[in-house]
């Protein structure tokens, strides 16, 4: 029994996400836990780059809202208390309030990107060079469009990619 009950503590702690993320990420986040769970909607579960400009890894993980299931991105600062939630709830330029389209994404650590601009009608108007000066977030449906979650040094802003 108690080799039963220490294989159940191992395989717990494995699968555990407070096991991958870096420590201090998965103690910032139990202030998040009582409206937020961890989610798995996109694989990675969770990235890192220096998002701030800072020179220190910040922590983004994919979290569903408990009260709807609304899905999204919460961004934690390395080196402040400051965070940002993404969707899950909270609208977020064209991605939403809900990202639960996306299937996809990754660090944007391209220098320029090229955003997609519309109409007053919501019709595709052109695309304007955008310059970046540090990593933003990729975030899209696998085989459509999407967006970068990025960090100008004062906001975070949406670059919309694709249609």
């Amino acid at each position: 029994m108690k080799r039963f009950i220490t294989l159940i503590l191992v395989l717990t702690s494995v699968t555990s996400w407070s096991q991958t993320l870096p420590s201090w990420a998965a103690e910032k986040f139990k202030a998040y836990s009582g409206k937020y769970v961890l989610s798995s909607y996109v694989k990675p579960q969770f990235l890192e780059a220096d998002l701030s400009g800072d020179k220190k890894p910040d922590v983004a993980i994919v979290i569903e809202r408990r009260v709807d299931k609304k899905k999204g991105i919460l961004i934690l600062f390395a080196s402040t208390d400051k965070a940002f939630i993404a969707g899950a709830g909270d609208k977020f330029g064209k991605g939403g309030d809900d990202f639960e389209w996306a299937n996809t994404w990754s660090i944007f650590k391209e220098k320029t990107t090229f955003e997609t601009t519309f109409k007053p009608n919501g019709d595709v108007d052109s695309a304007k060079e955008v310059k970046l000066e540090r990593p933003g977030i990729e975030i899209k449906e696998e085989e459509g469009a999407g967006g970068i979650i990025y960090f100008n040094g004062k906001e975070f802003i949406w670059i919309h990619q694709g249609d």
